[in-house]
């Protein structure tokens, strides 16, 4: 009976091991409370996978919008279908109202004109499953922020859903810091303008944070069905497939947008002679109406104007299933790096496809339009103009790397800024080097090392939420990129894509937080990297590393490297010789995968060492004085 019971306790222990592989690193690494209870609740595995019991919620949207680009105002209707597929009974729902930031007395993240301040979103209708809500009591609304919570008498139980529909408008504003606007008269850039539903999930529960202008992205996927109603000379632009270009366009028009379909050449579908002619759109009647549909996105966005130019062209994506892309550029005139943007474009989204990270490009359109600043929306981009190639190719593939993180991905952007921007600064790496002749890498680099170490600088696993300024943008940008990189650098470009690969195929279309990103690298990579996870991610800390000892005897050489810091870093040697040549030794941060902060490297060489360096620019290093040894003669 004795011995039964050792071999029943020894399989069991077994079975745990093989099942969770990597379970037993997890205590290294601080697990919050309310994640801790996803895992207990099976929404969420240890290895990586979502649990039996994940789920998440969706809507289906129809919507109706006028442009009025005279008095710069959006007039919108829209329905909502949200489905609740959680096991809870939702006795509220939140609303977004994003341009309520606007609104005022409303917080903001940072300064803006004054003229734009207005009055913020005016809701002239809301109908709860049929149901009439007065606008103008607080009994079953509130508005806080730039939420809006509604109140139900009859809540929304499990595998349920509701309908909702809202009418309203407000005042588009100038040109802004907040993403979206009127660039000139009439061009405009339209995103965060629906009343959109805010996330519930197994996590948090609803997600009422406030939109204060840094804080980006958490979207459930849903589906869309929209109607753009402007004046019969403007273009428009949008998330999703148009379904009714033969009502809008010239023939001419029509043609070159059907030719663009099949072309890997660049179309220029509206020149500027047709810009000057104005044969370009139905004129039948006063207004066009541009509809779009899309399934299973985190949002919509849409642009239009009466004076820009329209590139097109398409490529496949994956080579398999012959999937393509239909590619365009919509831009000014004068923009004179806009007119390469559509095959900068092209060639970016080949990159990310069969490059890194390998995975086809989710989308079948993506619109790159000449507005201002940079920023990203499922299947639309907003760009400036860049004074050079290395800035245009620069903001055009960050933007277009956003469509893999995090829409493709869906992560929470609003609450881990990191999982998305760190990629977005990360992956294009390569294109940039390659397409702008330039270095991505030394300019990121330099910007983290400006404020490694610093109160500016604290660990990734802190929410985003609660941050702004130059700190918000250490933590998104400059940080994550270097530890993504560092990572692949660690790993080798295969299984670094094989681990990347796993984590993408476990959580695409769904909602991932670090700990699911963390344990789906573990488990792809068959390591366990929480060594590396920990201090990159959790910890406060900074990347230093110094040459404590030299030990020459003949044609030996060792060199002693300390980790002054906690941040893992890899090693680079360079040796200067008395003959003006050099040589390298250079080692991962994998170096210091067992936990010591010293490394003593050896190296045989018959020449005359007059100098050896420690680092480049490529490595982070908040202290430079200890990298330098001069031999002694």
């Amino acid at each position: 009976m004795h011995h039964r019971l050792i071999s029943t306790f020894v399989i069991t222990i077994l079975l745990v091991i093989s099942v969770h592989p990597f379970l037993f690193g997890q205590d290294d690494l601080y697990l919050p409370l309310n994640i801790k209870k996803a895992y207990e609740n099976g929404t969420r595995n240890y290895d990586g996978t979502p649990g039996l019991n994940y789920w998440q919620n969706s809507s289906d949207y129809k919507i109706k919008v006028e442009i009025d680009p005279e008095k710069k105002m959006l007039y919108g209707s829209e329905t909502i279908t949200y489905y609740n597929n959680s096991p809870d009974t939702l006795k509220t729902l939140v609303i977004r109202l994003y341009q309520d930031i606007f609104k005022i007395g409303n917080a903001r993240d940072f300064s803006t004109k004054k003229e734009v301040i207005n009055d913020g979103v005016n809701l002239s209708k809301i109908i709860v499953n049929g149901e009439e809500v007065d606008t103008t009591s607080s009994i079953k609304k509130i508005r806080r922020g730039t939420n809006l919570i509604l109140k139900l008498e009859d809540p929304v139980p499990p595998q349920a859903n509701i309908k909702l529909a809202f009418e309203w408008y407000f005042i588009i504003p100038n040109k802004t810091t907040f993403r979206m606007g009127a660039y000139d008269s009439t061009s405009f850039f339209i995103g965060y303008w629906y009343p959109q539903m805010a996330v519930y999930d197994d996590i948090d529960g609803w997600d009422y944070n406030n939109y204060g202008g840094y804080q980006e992205f958490y979207n459930d996927f849903s589906n869309f069905d929209v109607e753009i109603k402007v004046p019969n000379t403007f273009a428009v632009w949008s998330t999703g497939i148009l379904q009714n270009p033969d009502e809008l366009l010239t023939q001419q028009t029509l043609d070159r947008f059907n030719s663009a379909h099949n072309s890997d050449e660049v179309v220029r579908i509206v020149t500027e002679e047709d810009l000057n002619d104005g044969n370009i759109f139905n004129n039948s009647s006063s207004h066009n109406v541009w509809k779009y549909k899309t399934d299973k996105v985190p949002d919509f966005a849409f642009a239009l104007s009466d004076h820009y130019l329209w590139d097109a062209v398409t490529t496949v994506v994956d080579s398999s299933a012959d999937r393509t892309v239909f590619i365009q550029a919509a831009y000014k005139v004068e923009s004179d790096d806009f007119y390469n943007v559509a095959d900068i474009s092209k060639k970016a989204i080949e990159f990310f496809s069969f490059e890194i990270p390998a995975v086809p490009f989710p989308y079948p359109s993506l619109t790159v339009f000449n507005g201002s600043g940079g920023m990203e929306y499922p299947m639309m981009v907003n760009d400036g103009s860049a004074k050079s190639k290395a800035g245009t190719v620069g903001v055009t593939s960050h933007e277009i790397a956003h469509t893999y993180f995090p829409f493709y991905m869906g992560t929470n952007e609003r609450k881990y800024a990191f999982m998305d921007e760190g990629w977005a600064v990360m992956l294009p790496y390569d294109f940039q080097e390659r397409m702008a002749e330039y270095d991505p890498r030394k300019r990121q680099i330099s910007a983290y090392q400006r404020y490694a170490g610093t109160e500016r600088d604290v660990p990734l696993i802190v929410p985003s939420v609660s941050l702004i300024g130059a700190t918000y943008r250490m933590y998104a940008y400059a940080r994550p990129g270097a530890a993504y990189e560092f990572l692949r650098n660690t790993l080798g470009d295969k299984l670094f894509l094989k681990a990347l690969h796993n984590y993408m195929s476990n959580w695409h279309g769904k909602h991932p937080i670090p700990y699911d990103f963390f344990n789906s690298m573990n488990s792809g990579a068959g390591e366990n990297l929480d060594w590396y996870w920990k201090p990159w991610f959790f910890d406060f800390g900074y990347p230093d590393l110094s040459i404590t000892k030299v030990v020459i005897g003949g044609t030996n050489l060792s060199v002693t490297v300390k980790k002054e810091g906690n941040i893992p870093i890899p090693i680079k040697l360079t040796f200067i010789y008395s003959d003006n040549t050099e040589t390298e030794i250079y080692k991962d941060a994998s170096v210091w995968s067992d936990g010591k902060d010293e490394i003593i490297i050896t190296e045989k060489t018959t020449k005359t060492i007059e100098k050896i360096k420690l680092g480049d620019s490529h490595i982070p290093d908040v202290n430079h004085k200890r990298n330098t040894y001069i031999i002694e003669k």
